[in-house]
């Protein structure tokens, strides 16, 4: 595969010629050229104008489209316009209408992001349209790569359980297990009746009288994942029948979205894209994670297919973007590894459902805050070397399986997978220690310490990976909830964590804790009292003890914990820290096994610092801790590399929207 390379970053903007009058078109390109826009992405909402009628093709305007931007020195990125059948199609085809897991119901037309992956009639369409467009416009000499249709999931969940889907998970089963005996073992379908003998008796998620059995629940989202994957995949293959090896095909990915294994849909892609809208985030490490996670999908840089450009539309109020802001999210998504930035959208739109988004332009086609913001961060890159991300020291895992089966679990609804992982990255983020976000199959050579979020499915192949990079000399740290899940979705009748785990480890978890979330008044400090399990305030203590290994800390030293607790039983690990309350006090909290080299550590409970200070310690990346903090906010710093190897500092200060871009070593 040849990929098109950028010796520099790119600044683009996501254009719909089909909302301006033709006449307006040249104008819009030369003031988009004018702010230091080279690249437009075009077409993924206009599939009922390129196909008014069935099989009638209307092309001529985006030809003329395409040549005006030709002529501004702005290249393509063309969309495939499945993410929204045209309503003649509709009409034809009403079985294309999802069926909501969480409802029942079958949605309506008249939005978007309401068709069935599944629906043989929706895939023989899209094929089609596909074929067309790229047939027209795969060779254009403008045209330098493609998006596959637009966020895949978004606006409502990815699981349609419709009568086509319920058919294409019964083959999804057959194939994946092979028989029906299989199948009942690796669900446990003896409980509540449920053996079953022909493939056509598996029914779907829907809602029902309880709850559902919890393995049919997680291979149904791994079905519903494969859906959209092998929807995507149907598409790229036509695609690259027609438009060669030399131009590149993407999707843009959503943050804070697990209803799809990103991983998995990556795969079939030269590179993801990712749509980086920062309302609703909790600050910059939260914006830091979405993006180090875009680039870990396939560990290679990204690009940026909508950058929020000031306020948007989907919100009750519209905030402000500070000036200055949109200038420092740019630069961020660049230093964590975007190789494109594309703002969403060209111009503030005065029809449909989003007249209140922001757009580099206003709705009066004069240039917004933004239009001035990208033609300094243009300037900002053309006084910039060519430079790169480097390994980082630190690898934390991040897996959309145990993020589901963590997900279906009726214990403890307030658990989240993403949020362990975010504190265990925003910990290392506030340090300014770089990280790099991986699968569970990643090769971990070269990290000094890797993190492993709550890995609730047993995979020994996996555990034997771990085991090789800690007897070689790395640093494992294992957060609760490991190991306890068989594939199935069945818990293992070995201790826990199983699957080599508590070998590798040197532990089993003799007993857990689902703590309640903490009563908003009435409570008094944990910090105060030492508190019985009866009080439910869902907040506890857990207490530092000190150990022969020379990483003990005071025994005064102590740190509140919430939604999760283990009891850990040491088989050859040393304890850590224990509990100071409840019937479980002195229970061993978190330990350390020394296995060749290296070491494992084992985080029991979730605590207000979620990487234990003993263990950080006794981590030891005080080298590339940056611990400097300016007094009106965090400062962010990224260490990058120019072509000759040189470390060049970028420094962010997001309170007060500023950069420090030095110049690399010489």
């Amino acid at each position: 595969m040849t990929i098109l390379p950028l010796e520099h970053p790119r600044l683009g903007v996501a254009y719909y010629p089909e909302h301006w009058p033709e006449s307006r078109w040249p104008q819009d390109a030369t003031l988009l050229r004018e702010a230091g826009i080279t690249v437009a992405r075009m077409m993924e909402f206009a599939w009922d104008k390129l196909e008014p009628r069935p099989g009638e093709y209307h092309f001529e305007w985006m030809d003329q489209a395409l040549e005006v931007f030709q002529k501004a020195d702005i290249q393509v990125v063309l969309c495939t316009p499945t993410a929204v059948p045209p309503p003649w199609f509709v009409v034809e085809h009403p079985e294309l209408l999802r069926v909501d897991d969480r409802t029942g119901q079958r949605t309506v037309a008249g939005s978007r992001r309401f068709a069935c992956a599944n629906v043989p009639a929706y895939q023989e369409a899209a094929n089609g349209i596909v074929t067309a467009v790229a047939k027209q416009w795969g060779q254009h000499k403008n045209v330098i790569g493609w998006q596959i249709d637009n966020e895949f999931g978004c606006h409502s969940s990815t699981r349609c359980v419709c009568d086509y889907c319920r058919a294409a998970f019964q083959q999804w089963c057959e194939q994946k297990y092979g028989n029906l005996d299989a199948l009942n073992a690796a669900w446990g379908t003896q409980f509540w009746s449920a053996t079953y003998t022909d493939w056509t008796q598996i029914p779907v998620p829907a809602p029902s009288t309880a709850a559902h059995n919890p393995s049919l629940l997680l291979d149904y989202r791994r079905f519903s994942s494969d859906s959209w994957v092998n929807f995507q995949r149907r598409q790229i293959e036509v695609l690259r029948r027609e438009i060669g090896s030399e131009r590149f095909i993407t999707h843009n990915l959503m943050l804070k979205f697990t209803d799809i294994d990103y991983f998995e849909l990556a795969r079939d892609l030269d590179f993801v894209s990712y749509d980086n809208y920062l309302h609703g985030m909790s600050g910059p490490a939260e914006a830091a994670f979405n993006l180090d996670l875009m680039r870990g999908l396939k560990n290679r840089a990204f690009w940026v297919m909508e950058q929020q450009p000031g306020p948007l539309d989907w919100t009750p109020f519209n905030p402000p973007v500070p000036p200055g802001q949109v200038r420092i999210w740019t630069h961020q998504a660049i230093a964590h590894g975007a190789e494109a930035v594309c703002y969403f959208r060209e111009r503030a739109v005065n029809i449909g459902q989003e007249q209140y988004h922001a757009g580099i332009m206003k709705h009066d086609g004069t240039p917004d805050r933004c239009w001035y913001e990208a033609k300094q961060v243009s300037e900002d890159l053309a006084k910039r070397p060519a430079l790169h991300r480097p390994q980082a020291p630190v690898a934390l895992m991040f897996d959309y399986q145990d993020s589901w089966t963590l997900e279906l679990d009726p214990q403890n609804r307030e658990f989240s997978y993403y949020r362990l992982a975010l504190e265990i990255y925003e910990q290392l983020w506030e340090a300014n220690i770089p990280v790099d976000i991986v699968p569970r199959d990643a090769d971990l050579g070269g990290y000094e310490a890797v993190f492993v979020p709550s890995p609730a499915l047993i995979n020994e192949k996996h555990t034997a990976s771990w085991r090789s990079y800690v007897e070689v000399g790395g640093r494992l740290v294992v957060m609760f909830r490991a190991g306890f899940k068989n594939q199935g979705n069945t818990w293992t009748d070995q201790p826990m964590p199983a699957g080599g785990l508590s070998d590798l480890l040197g532990v089993t978890v003799d007993e857990f804790i689902s703590i309640p979330p903490i009563p908003a008044v009435g409570m008094r400090s944990p910090r105060e009292t030492a508190m019985d399990w009866n009080d439910e305030r869902g907040m506890h203590v857990a207490e530092v003890a000190s150990n022969s290994s020379g990483f003990g800390l005071p025994m005064s030293t102590r740190s509140r914990y919430n939604t999760w607790a283990e009891i850990l039983k040491p088989t050859s690990a040393e304890a850590l820290t224990r509990y100071a309350d409840g019937y479980y006090k002195d229970g061993i909290a978190a330990t350390v096994n020394h296995v060749g080299k290296g070491a494992a550590y084992t985080v029991g409970y979730w605590g207000d610092s979620v990487i234990p200070r003993l263990i950080w310690q006794a981590l030891d990346l005080k080298r590339h801790e940056i611990a400097e903090r300016d007094s009106n906010g965090t400062l962010e710093v990224v260490r990058l590399q120019d072509e000759a190897g040189n470390t060049v500092e970028l420094r962010f200060n997001h309170n007060r929207r500023t950069l420090v871009m030095p110049e690399p070593a010489r």
